[in-house]
């Protein structure tokens, strides 16, 4: 009998790279049909929310609309979303205002604080898509429906792993380029087959299963 455990009695931790794309699309598929007229309701507008912060925040400092969502994606990470738009209004007020970086708190790393501050001061060099996930986040808030990307947060690897209903600790919850290029194909692909803008397909998801594992 083959054991999913390892010597040491812990659960064999599942990654994308080890997963077939044919498991992958089965699972998002599941996540998919699971979801409630709540979940598509809630996911179907997530990025048009996510774009009009963006856009009070290129109007605070008098910058652009994707300069105001790659603001909200470099302050996302280990954040909650009313924390991840309360920080990117102060941080962009106190640029605005002349202050310094240290002059706001935020509720994510130091480092996504330097990364925000210096997509304020308008550095090209401090997002691009070699950051995939935070770059696809910026742009899917920027484009909406028109972007061609996805964005693939710890939630939608958990959907690509795992059918559970309830929370599993066992899933790799980080990608590189080369498997994150490969489930957004899956995801855009499942997408296109149902008439639905990326964006959306991914939000619905996202929404369903972060509902089912906080219940």
């Amino acid at each position: 009998m083959v054991s999913n455990r390892n010597s040491n009695h812990q659960p064999v931790m599942k990654t994308t790279a080890k997963t077939k794309s044919s498991v992958i699309v089965g699972n998002l598929r599941a996540w998919r049909a699971l979801a409630t007229p709540e979940d598509i309701n809630a996911g179907t507008v997530w990025y048009n929310e996510a774009h009009q912060v963006a856009q009070e925040l290129s109007t605070i400092i008098g910058g652009t609309v994707w300069q105001g969502a790659a603001v909200i994606s470099a302050l996302s990470p280990m954040n909650t979303w009313e924390g991840n738009k309360h920080n990117a209004i102060e941080l962009s007020k106190c640029w605005t205002l002349g202050g310094s970086i240290g002059d706001v708190s935020v509720s994510t790393f130091n480092a996504n604080k330097r990364k925000a501050w210096e997509i304020l001061n308008n550095n090209p060099k401090a997002l691009n898509q070699e950051s995939r996930k935070t770059w696809s986040f910026a742009k899917t808030i920027e484009l909406k429906e028109r972007a061609q990307c996805v964005v693939i947060d710890r939630w939608h690897l958990r959907a690509c792993l795992t059918r559970s209903k309830t929370r599993r600790d066992n899933l790799g919850e980080s990608v590189g380029i080369p498997q994150y290029d490969r489930i957004e194909r899956l995801t855009m692909n499942e997408a296109s087959k149902l008439g639905e803008a990326p964006c959306v397909y991914q939000a619905i998801i996202w929404c369903t299963i972060k509902n089912n594992w906080e219940k």
